[in-house]
């Protein structure tokens, strides 16, 4: 970090130059009004609009850096100080200026702070700090502040949570801070940290957004195209071992033209995911998506799963207006999780459950406010199933989610496996 260079980053527009020096005029012209009775009101003013233009910055998506820099020159400028200089922890946990303005101040840039000196003490209490003269000061150990006089110390944030100080210097012989100087200058600084500290989270909320979403798009993928790309792989091992014993041509095609049949379901699947990034809003209603997934679940199982889909107990299929309730009740990422979740449950049981019947039974309860979704075959159960566990645990992942539960044991009929998911639903969603 430079005493004056920009960041190399597109910067966000800064105040004019033209505003820059009128505000330098206006401290200037301020100064020398002593004990005007505006001047009071019109430093004040002026220290506020400072603090407004560094939030400013920071929305719109200013760097760092550069912000910081601001900072330090909208306090020279506002502060009449003939220097200035922001010092930051730094590497060992060491304080030192890492931006510094004005008058000799590039002797500053990188200099350590002593862990006695008056930059601790702001940072540590708090509270800010006058010294009448750096050069007269008889226990300053950092030479290069001796050629400054009059010197303000004002830390950014609080002792319990310290992001670094503000450090405002004049000449030798110039007039010195105020008690009224020290007020403004902190409560500058600390509205600056404060600034910055937000900042800090919105950017941390921003990327565990986005972690978030990767997590969601990953299972989605897995949930999508790979189940159905383990069931193409299926069918292609069956060509394999039917070509090793004979089969007649028209036989292998056959097969084949299923295995590209559900390539290009698995094409189109991926597009889906990609389009509801794009336009949540573009996708199917939650029941028509249930019945291609039941559909598609075909060709894993070698026969058609039961699919029983119920609002209040009525059958969906049975009612039009059943049917737009309930896709204008599950929306959203619960509407996606319900699909994913009958998904899953169809595959695993294609892959472990040498099945002959599969159920899948989706339940929204109104005065219950919850949905749930049950997959039950009359395979070999849990203690003759194998396989990897990613796909169990995506479907804890998508309950967790809505603050419900998903459980996987023995079917009650003694055969088979029941995976039973439920998830409550918000009251706007049923309002």
């Amino acid at each position: 970090m430079t005493a004056s260079t920009p960041s190399a980053a597109t910067p966000a527009p800064l105040p004019d130059p033209a505003d820059a020096a009128r505000l330098q005029s206006a401290a200037e012209e301020a100064a020398s009004m002593g004990e005007h009775p505006d001047y009071e009101a019109a430093t004040r003013e002026r220290w506020t609009v400072a603090a407004s233009e560094i939030t400013t910055m920071l929305l719109s998506g200013a760097e760092e850096e550069e912000v910081l820099e601001h900072i330090v020159k909208v306090a020279m400028e506002v502060g009449s100080a003939d220097a200035a200089a922001l010092v930051l922890p730094g590497l060992a946990g060491e304080l030192t200026p890492e931006i510094v303005l004005g008058s000799g101040s590039h002797d500053l840039l990188g200099l350590i702070m002593p862990r006695d000196g008056m930059s601790w003490t702001a940072l540590t209490s708090g509270e800010a700090r006058l010294v009448p003269s750096l050069a007269q000061k008889p226990d300053l150990k950092s030479d290069p502040l001796r050629r400054y006089g009059p010197a303000l110390y004002a830390p950014m944030g609080t002792a319990e949570q310290p992001v670094g100080v503000l450090l405002l210097l004049r000449a030798i012989g110039a007039h010195r801070f105020d008690d009224a100087d020290l007020r403004r200058a902190q409560s500058f600084a600390k509205q600056a940290a404060l600034a910055l500290v937000l900042a800090d989270a919105r950017q941390a909320q921003a990327l565990a957004t986005l972690v978030e979403e990767r997590e969601r798009i990953a299972r989605d993928l897995h949930d999508l195209a790979i189940q159905q790309l383990f069931a193409t792989g299926m069918q292609l091992e069956v060509v394999r071992r039917r070509a090793g014993r004979g089969l007649d041509k028209a036989g292998l095609i056959a097969i084949l033209d299923e295995a590209l049949t559900s390539v290009d379901s698995s094409v189109r699947e991926i597009r889906s995911v990609v389009r509801s990034l794009r336009d949540p809003d573009a996708a199917s209603g939650v029941v028509e998506r249930l019945r291609r997934e039941s559909s598609l679940a075909r060709t894993g199982l070698g026969f058609a799963p039961s699919l029983l889909i119920a609002l209040d107990e009525r059958s969906v299929g049975d009612s039009a207006a059943d049917e737009e309730t309930f896709d204008s009740i599950v929306t959203g990422t619960l509407a996606d999780d319900v699909v994913a979740v009958v998904r899953e449950g169809l595959a695993n049981a294609a892959r472990h459950a040498h099945a002959s019947s599969v159920v899948a039974r989706i339940s929204l309860h109104t005065a219950d406010r919850d949905v749930t979704v049950e997959v039950e075959d009359d395979g070999v159960g849990l203690d003759g199933a194998s396989g990897r566990k990613s796909g169990t645990w995506n479907l804890a992942a998508r309950a967790r989610q809505h603050a419900g539960e998903c459980t996987i044991g023995d079917s009650p009929t003694g055969r088979g496996t029941l995976l039973h998911w439920h998830a409550p639903i918000a009251f706007a969603s049923i309002s």
